[in-house]
């Protein structure tokens, strides 16, 4: 299937232009501000709402490979078998956390919207920021849940890493 790896390189790309955009303006806010003493308008916001956007998207792709923080304090006690069903819980634990996640900003983003709240030096519009973050925390719950799903299906937990 090939619409996976598309989404994961746009959601990528998406991410380092974010990246990218974030450091621009702060080294143009950081000349301007330290040697012409007069600071980029609005860098503050630009660089807090793409901070807030390049999380969001990163979360299912970090989550897809695997390069998440992980704290296992109980592995070397388990074998094989009960790490498997140690990995179906902690997946299905953070699907159902995801879900709140998800539920939570699509109600503050329909808020946002109802309430017309916009930014405040560019008034970019805050509902769309908040049903994409909604969005990518929905794509994060598929990607656990197809890891729960591998977690029943496949031999060994230690094929998948």
């Amino acid at each position: 299937m090939q619409l996976i790896p598309t989404i994961s390189k746009l959601l990528g790309a998406a991410a380092n232009a974010l990246l990218c955009v974030m450091v621009l303006v702060t080294c143009i806010d950081v000349v301007g501000r330290y040697f012409f003493d007069a600071p980029l308008l609005g860098a503050h916001e630009i660089i807090t709402l793409a901070m807030g956007i390049m999380i969001y998207l990163g979360m299912p792709l970090v989550t897809a490979s695997g390069e998440h923080l992980v704290v296992d304090l109980a592995s070397s006690l388990l074998g094989p078998k009960a790490k498997r069903i140690q990995q179906i819980i902690v997946n299905a634990i953070a699907a159902l956390t995801f879900i709140l996640f998800s539920y939570l900003l699509l109600f503050h983003g329909i808020g946002l919207a109802e309430d017309l709240m916009v930014t405040e030096d560019f008034e970019i519009d805050q509902a769309p920021i908040a049903f994409l973050m909604a969005a990518m925390c929905f794509l994060t719950i598929l990607v656990f849940l197809n890891q729960v799903f591998r977690g029943f299906t496949d031999s060994s937990p230690q094929e998948r890493r």
